[in-house]
């Protein structure tokens, strides 16, 4: 009877919509629910119309006010080579309410905030490109507008993309030595990549670093080639190799050593002379050509017996 009604509202444990607990204050037609305890409440509102003492009560309201959302996983960073194929990023989300939205982010700082939003990277997972060398961080949101739940951002993932290894140290490009000699050691060393390096060096007859022989045993960034027995060219190459993702070997320049017969030295001239004592002898003369270069040292000795080996030094 009549248009003038009260309200009073209850709140309950169980979804009745008697026995419930009277709410201080809650006389209005509208009540809001707290939202601060994780919990079920249901709530039903008894109208009273004031002038007949008519009284009817609702239906019972559920509210679920269930935990906000928070990572349960978080996207894993990683160091690669350029071009590498890498596992997507991948996050999800335990509590919440509702359907969520996911929006990927890329950052050039260490930031799960202020980054540069990915068009099209609305899933859980995310592949970040590795085209080019540089270092991204990538981080996920999460919204669940639906459950009222704030939006939240995952940990940033450092993504490093690095350029290919690259030989900075090449080995001695040129040698030449004499039959029987032993060539300087041949070193590398190499800038970039990522990883655990290994090395192989490899000998050619051509200068050609693809067609080249393995030497075994030579795997470290230096190598000594034996004693040469035999004249010719030969050539020496490296191959460094990064264990990282997608790293491309580095090839070193080819070394090239060439073997020259030893210099010939001529007989000493006059290679006889008998004289009395005293007599004034004629220099010894010998004539060296071949071998390395034409700077020659010479040393001569003297000895009580025919052969060229086991004399005695002179001194001067």
């Amino acid at each position: 009877v009549g248009t003038s009604y009260s309200y009073q509202w209850y709140s309950n444990t169980v979804n009745s919509n008697s026995g419930g607990t009277l709410i201080s204050g809650a006389i209005n037609s509208t009540y809001t629910p707290q939202n601060t305890i994780v919990n079920i409440t249901y709530y039903y509102c008894v109208v009273t119309q004031v002038a007949s003492g008519c009284e009817q009560t609702s239906v019972t309201a559920e509210v679920d006010i269930v935990p906000g959302p928070t990572f349960s996983t978080q996207p894993i960073g990683t160091s690669v080579c350029v071009g590498a194929t890498i596992s997507a990023l991948s996050v999800s989300y335990i509590n919440g309410s509702g359907t969520p939205q996911y929006q990927w982010y890329s950052n050039t700082v260490n930031s799960n905030s202020g980054g540069t939003l990915i068009s099209g990277a609305t899933n859980s997972t995310y592949t970040p490109s590795t085209t080019t060398a540089g270092t991204l961080y990538y981080y996920c949101t999460i919204d669940l507008p639906q459950g009222g739940c704030n939006t939240i951002n995952s940990q940033t993932a450092e993504i490093i993309v690095n350029p290919d290894p690259t030989i900075n140290l090449q080995p001695i490009a040129n040698q030449i030595i004499c039959e029987g000699g032993i060539s300087q050691q041949l070193d590398v060393n190499y800038i970039n990549g990522v990883g655990s390096p290994s090395y192989q060096w490899y000998e050619n007859t051509t200068s050609s670093t693809t067609t080249g022989t393995p030497i075994t045993g030579a795997t470290s960034d230096n190598y000594t080639p034996p004693t040469f027995n035999t004249v010719g060219t030969f050539y020496y190459y490296c191959i460094v190799s990064i264990s990282g993702n997608g790293c491309n070997d580095a090839t070193s320049n080819p070394a090239q050593i060439d073997v020259v017969d030893d210099p010939i030295v001529s007989a000493p001239a006059p290679a006889y002379q008998q004289l009395c004592q005293s007599a004034t002898i004629q220099d010894l003369t010998v004539t060296a050509n071949g071998g390395v270069g034409t700077s020659y040292s010479y040393q001569w000795y003297s000895n009580t017996v025919n052969s060229n080996s086991g004399g005695t030094l002179i001194s001067g």
